[in-house]
């Protein structure tokens, strides 16, 4: 640690920060949901953390994202991706979670991953391992085949975000 460097801060008050401050938003479109292009404005930089005692530690991205619809809605996210890493991909990546949880979900929900009970880590290893062959498996044959008709012809209410009005008689 240097002499008279600056102290140690939150991230958030990072952006009244004059390096953040005075860096313009750029707009991306990070992708398409079912209400269309989620669109979000963002400024990157590089920080670095303490480390466990207190000292100058990792060099990492920070990049600040605020919706262009909400601005109160504000999003930090920090990656240790190399530097010369772009924008676009660390973005990708970020806003990737949901896609990350879906399948934690299916697999919990549709393939049996929360029907483990056992106590040595040698048997969860192998029920996670074959809890996603059988979910890439039945990811590839719903990709082959298609959504299975209904006998109602409703909409699964999973599909395009459900059914919307439906007379039923």
């Amino acid at each position: 640690m240097a002499s008279g460097s600056r102290p140690a801060r939150r991230v958030d008050a990072l952006l009244k920060d004059r390096v953040l401050r005075d860096q313009p938003w750029q707009r991306w479109r990070v992708k398409d949901g079912e209400k269309g292009p989620m669109v979000w404005e963002c400024k990157h930089t590089f920080i670095t953390v303490k480390d466990e005692n207190g000292l100058p530690g990792e060099r990492l991205h920070l990049i600040i994202a605020r919706n262009v619809l909400d601005p109160n809605e504000v999003k930090f996210f920090m990656s240790n991706a190399p530097p010369q890493t772009g924008i676009g991909a660390l973005l990708l990546v970020a806003f990737s979670r949901w896609r990350v949880e879906r399948c934690f979900e299916d697999d919990k929900s549709e393939i049996g991953l929360d029907q483990y009970e056992g106590r040595r880590y040698l048997g969860l290893t192998r029920h996670l391992i074959l809890s996603a062959i059988s979910y890439l498996f039945l990811a590839r044959v719903r990709q082959e085949w298609g959504e299975k008709p209904r006998v109602d012809r409703v909409p699964a209410p999973h599909r395009y975000g459900g059914a919307g009005a439906v007379l039923v008689g």
